[in-house]
């Protein structure tokens, strides 16, 4: 069964500089699927003023994304002012909060936030009929090569530069910033369970530990949320 969800941030005044004072193209949404013919996540992302940019992401580089989300979920969450034995429940219950608010909203819901959402397609026939219809990428292919994470008041901005493909494999070619995305803390969970989930469908056993990730038996394991 194929899992898509779109990410859609919150409006933002400029695009997020990164280390070194390197220009991102700001993210209006993004995309994750699994492709298994290229054995990599496939991020593809719309871009203000610029054209659509897919991303393949290998399994090292989806494990050091993971890393840093969770290593920033704890300061963004407030975990700071919060006694370390309840950490594991406090991101549990945001962790599932968090989850529950993408499934309550849907598109064409939610008053004057609506057009800051976008929905996750779980159907199993969504997924079929991607299938059926295979069309060519909109926007150039490239690898992801570096990571970069920035916090900003409440929001932790993450922006990936890489290699442009397939020219990359063949001659030498300078990696390119190509996108930086706003997530609130919410977003940050539902990114990290996404991601997990695309992960657990490309078979790569991931190594992670993470009990407060665990859901309760009844929740549906094909549904993601929205980010606001």
């Amino acid at each position: 069964m194929s899992i898509e969800a779109d990410f859609t941030p919150p409006p933002a005044p400029a695009p997020a500089s990164g280390a070194g004072d390197t220009t991102f193209p700001l993210s209006t949404s993004l995309n994750l699927s699994f492709s298994a013919y290229e054995d990599r996540l496939l991020l593809r992302s719309q871009r203000v003023n610029r054209d659509p940019v897919n991303v393949l992401v290998t399994r090292r580089m989806t494990i050091i994304v993971l890393a840093q989300l969770l290593a920033n979920l704890p300061e963004l969450s407030g975990l700071d002012k919060t006694p370390a034995q309840y950490w594991q429940e406090v991101l549990q219950m945001a962790h599932q909060n968090a989850l529950e608010s993408g499934r309550a909203t849907k598109p064409g819901e939610g008053g004057a936030d609506k057009g800051n959402d976008a929905a996750a397609d779980t159907s199993a026939e969504a997924g079929d009929a991607a299938k059926k219809k295979p069309g060519k990428l909109e926007g150039g292919i490239y690898l992801a090569t570096s990571l970069t994470m920035q916090r900003k008041d409440d929001q932790l901005i993450m922006a990936l530069s890489g290699l442009p493909m397939p020219s990359a494999m063949t001659e030498p070619r300078e990696r390119e910033p190509l996108f930086a995305i706003p997530l609130q803390v919410e977003n940050v969970h539902q990114l990290i369970q996404l991601i997990i989930d695309k992960a657990q469908e490309a078979d790569w056993h991931l190594p992670l530990n993470l009990p407060w990730l665990e859901s309760p038996t009844d929740a549906p394991s094909t549904t993601l949320g929205l980010l606001h």
